[in-house]
């Protein structure tokens, strides 16, 4: 889609309007043949290297064969993770209230990227784990079992809270697509059950229903407006046009690694610099003053000073950031590690524990935001969702095992 489909949509656009050496991209970025083929090249070289590693870590990485994982003591966890999540909601009330009656970027912009991570990205999805645990403890278990009715309650108010705090109407896509994609191969795994019907889902879900889901998630109005006067939904169709989604900055990858390549030929390029940024992105500037910008910062502010673009808050594909911070071979590196946690994730897909299972999961159609960019967001997001699916029901059960023992 955004190296493919965009970029073909793209291209054609600036030249059927006649490109005499002015024609550019929706970020201002021109439209030079040369910057093309190269970065055409380097994707294909990228993509080759990815799929001789893939089969080499596939070969030398094997599967332990395991028991399914059981969690001891699931309805007493469940049970203080439910308080978790209602404490969680309670604080955050006033979030969940203002996210209904504003604009989607009105809440960006009035809070920290610190605060936005560590509620937005980490708090708000802990009832996703605690879905996940009563899920798979009530196919396990017989409805007449002793704790079946509390774990059902449990369940449900799992499932409430998320659906508030994770609204499909207001909630962004690179949180939306992932999140109840994740559910529905849950609850209906036999739909999702293999490679080919995953594949024919997301492209129908990338074409058709998420520039769709855009019109309400996207909109210039809040969801309350759109609900005391529906025309407006109409309007924010004429303004958010489904057929133009290809050719706006929702598909900006490819000009963005354009334009990246542009800013490594013509600036002076700090080796390993960005990976930094990404790598400690829960250290604050507060405390690190001189910590590096995201990329998509960096090359949105190049394109402002030389390209008199109007937005520094772009995205920035994966393969440019492996070019920006170490060039060519930084494309090679990358593609290598990409590979390896490819096959990780798949041994945890195919694991015996639910936890890693479900993220696994969620991490293959996550990629499709990841590898979008930038870096440093793709992956705080990930490893808050990590710690919040994985790690803390975990730390739960550790505990609460503990204790029992005693």
């Amino acid at each position: 889609m955004f190296f493919i489909v965009a970029p073909l949509i793209q291209i054609n656009e600036i030249v059927s309007v006649g490109y005499k050496g002015t024609g550019s991209f929706i970020q201002a970025f021109p439209f030079y043949e040369s910057i093309c083929i190269r970065a055409n090249l380097y994707i294909l070289i990228f993509n080759c290297v990815f799929a001789f590693f893939y089969l080499y870590f596939k070969k030398i990485i094997t599967t332990k064969t395991t028991i399914k994982k059981e969690y001891k003591n699931t309805p007493i966890v469940l049970l203080f993770l439910f308080l978790f999540c209602i404490i969680v909601f309670l604080i955050n009330i006033q979030t969940v209230i203002f996210q209904f009656q504003h604009e989607y970027y009105e809440e960006a912009e009035q809070t920290s990227v610190s605060k936005y991570l560590i509620v937005q990205k980490f708090l708000f999805f802990i009832p996703l784990a605690g879905i996940i645990l009563s899920y798979f403890y009530l196919k396990s278990k017989d409805r007449t079992s002793k704790n079946y009715k509390f774990v059902l309650f449990f369940f449900i108010g799992f499932l409430t809270i998320l659906l508030i705090l994770k609204n499909p109407l207001t909630e962004k896509r690179n949180a939306l697509g992932p999140l109840y994609i994740t559910l529905l191969f849950l609850f209906f795994r036999k739909y999702l059950s293999d490679n080919y019907k995953v594949l024919r889902f997301m492209f129908v879900s990338m074409v058709f229903f998420f520039p769709l889901m855009s019109i309400i998630t996207h909109s210039r109005y809040s969801l309350s407006q759109m609900i005391a006067k529906p025309i407006l939904l109409y309007k924010n169709i004429e303004y958010l046009s489904v057929a133009d989604a290809f050719n706006s900055l929702h598909y900006d990858a490819y000009p963005n690694f354009l334009a990246t390549i542009d800013y490594f030929d013509n600036k002076t390029i700090v080796y390993g610099e960005q990976l930094l940024c990404s790598l400690f992105f829960f250290v604050p500037r507060s405390i690190w003053e001189s910590k590096p910008d995201t990329t998509g910062f960096v090359v949105g502010n190049y394109l402002i000073d030389k390209y008199k673009f109007n937005w520094d808050n772009l995205s920035n594909p994966y393969i440019s950031e492996g070019y920006i911070n170490f060039g060519f071979i930084g494309i090679l590196l990358f593609a290598v590690i990409l590979s390896f946690v490819f096959v990780k994730m798949i041994k945890w897909l195919q694991s015996g524990d639910i936890l890693k299972s479900i993220f696994a999961f969620y991490f293959a159609i996550y990629l499709m935001y990841f590898l979008r960019g930038d870096l440093t967001s793709g992956f705080a997001y990930i490893m808050a969702f990590l710690f919040a699916v994985v790690y803390l029901p975990k730390i739960f059960f550790l505990f609460i095992n503990y204790y029992a023992k005693k």
